[in-house]
């Protein structure tokens, strides 16, 4: 894996300079045969990193491209500093972003829409998949393909006061006496603003939109943050899944905002950690394929040759065993899970992946927002709580 691309000074060249092509031997049995999207060349993907699998055989046998994929740090910020300032698009086939960047660089003309036609996988998707208004513009333009989707918790060590299975609160992580010093939060308004707003509205507070909020919920949220971080509660913040997964899993603290992966990575480890279920709701995101405007000719082709395996039964298996993440067509995942002889115990985790998705998607709040109405007022509410 290369370097995440974490910061505007790493250049579009200079990251290229560092990538990888992966590849390998192809994965028995698929239920669609090898070839299917048959293709030649390489195709260059710039993508948030837990999208990213061990190995891209499959990939490779079902194509028959290379690969390269670039990882990003999940950050709205870098991604518009990469597609406009740094011109990604002149090097990258194909971009994986957290959903509801398109409104930002849909309708300023960085990405293309998509073309069902061009993708044999398309027709399995569900509707309700695709009309996700974070793979839309706000004008119903069809700009992602979904890639993976979760809603996402916190990391914990288990204890009599924190137990798996059972239903906790958001006040674990913001709230927490016991917990002083002791919590990691990710560092970026997306997720941790939004969350702690859904704390304070579970509260009572008065808050719309978790996701969306307006200056003044803003200002309240960051004013109840500070007040925390003054109090001790904070004891990290996180920039990268390599620091998420060290900080938790060497008990550096005992509570940690993080993504499901992480703690997978640990559960698999031997480490007594669980993901928690949430009583106010979850931060409900969305991981779309995006294709950058100056994409054309053969290099579209190959574009949509590699979204259309990601909406494929070989990537959901996989993603959904290793990462915990929902697809967009989870009956392809179980066909090609038991065409590839899996075990019990793997197509099991499938099921239950789908039956969790499911159940978290219930709650109301909230729908990830990477380009809320009050953007630069948001923003600014998170410098000011990193810098108090």
């Amino acid at each position: 894996m290369t370097k995440t691309r974490s910061s505007n000074l790493l250049t579009r060249r200079s990251v290229l300079r560092g990538g990888a092509a992966l590849g390998g031997a192809a994965l028995a049995s698929p239920f669609y045969a090898r070839n299917a999207f048959a293709a030649t060349g390489k195709v260059r993907i710039l993508g948030v990193t837990t999208v990213a699998l061990p190995s891209w055989e499959g990939f490779v046998a079902d194509t028959g491209l290379e690969i390269e994929f670039v990882p990003i740090e999940s950050n709205p910020g870098i991604y518009v500093q990469e597609v406009i300032a740094n011109e990604a698009g002149e090097d990258y086939d194909v971009f994986i972003f957290d959903g509801g960047i398109e409104d930002r660089l849909g309708a300023s003309g960085h990405f293309q829409a998509l073309d069902p036609a061009a993708m044999k996988m398309w027709d399995n998707v569900s509707d309700n998949v695709k009309a996700s208004p974070l793979l839309q513009g706000t004008d119903g333009t069809q700009y992602g393909a979904p890639i993976v989707f979760n809603a996402d918790s916190f990391g914990y060590w288990v204890s009599d006061d924190m137990p798996a299975g059972e239903d906790l609160s958001w006040g674990m992580v913001f709230e927490n006496e016991a917990m002083l010093g002791k919590v990691a939060l990710e560092d970026t308004w997306l997720t941790t603003l939004p969350n702690a707003a859904l704390y304070l509205k579970g509260k009572g507070a008065s808050i719309g939109d978790p996701s969306n909020m307006t200056p003044d919920e803003a200002k309240m949220v960051v004013d109840f943050l500070i007040e925390r971080k003054k109090a001790g509660q904070f004891r990290a913040f996180w920039h990268s899944y390599e620091e998420s997964v060290d900080m938790l899993g060497n008990q550096e603290v005992m509570i940690e905002q993080c993504w499901e992966p992480v703690v997978k990575q640990l559960q698999r480890d031997g480490k007594d950690v669980a993901y928690a279920n949430c009583k106010e709701g979850y931060s409900k995101w969305m991981i779309g394929a995006y294709l950058p405007s100056q994409a054309e000719g053969e290099r579209l082709e190959r574009a949509y040759t590699a979204i259309d395996w990601f909406l494929g039964g070989d990537y959901g298996a996989q993603i959904a065993v290793n990462q915990g993440y929902a697809t967009a067509n989870p009956a392809a995942s179980l066909q090609f899970a038991a065409d590839a002889g899996w075990d019990a115990e793997q197509t099991v985790a499938i099921e239950d992946n789908m039956a969790k998705v499911e159940r978290k998607m219930a709650l109301p709040d909230y729908w990830q927002n990477s380009s809320p109405d009050h953007v630069a007022e948001i923003e600014s509410e998170w410098a000011r709580f990193k810098q108090a």
